[in-house]
């Protein structure tokens, strides 16, 4: 198979998705403990914040916290179609038999 010109085989472009895959998820889960973060200093200002502002910025980590369960839903998603991918091609894959191994004559002196 070529892949931008190149050769690559199908467990190597599945290996690539997979390491994207595990970035994204990294990347998801530094975004949560942010949002995690700002939402307990959010709730430690008593007061300082004003009214509105404290509202809304409670609904944009309400929001944001929403958007990284989706995020997680998907990723785990991914994470299954590849898995049932992989599967698939390696029942796909016609089972090869050993080479012929043929037997070298003997040499005659």
């Amino acid at each position: 198979m070529l892949y931008r010109g190149v050769g690559v085989d199908f467990d190597n472009r599945l290996n690539a998705i997979e390491a994207n895959l595990d970035d994204l998820q990294a990347g998801v889960e530094a975004c949560s403990r942010a949002a995690n973060k700002i939402d307990g200093d959010t709730a430690k200002s008593n007061g300082l914040l004003k009214a509105p502002i404290h509202r809304s910025l409670l609904d944009h980590i309400k929001d944001l916290l929403t958007c990284l369960r989706d995020q997680r839903v998907v990723v785990r998603e991914l994470r299954r179609s590849l898995m049932e991918l992989r599967k698939e091609e390696s029942v796909r894959r016609p089972v090869r038999p050993p080479p012929q191994v043929r037997p070298v004559p003997s040499s005659t002196r």
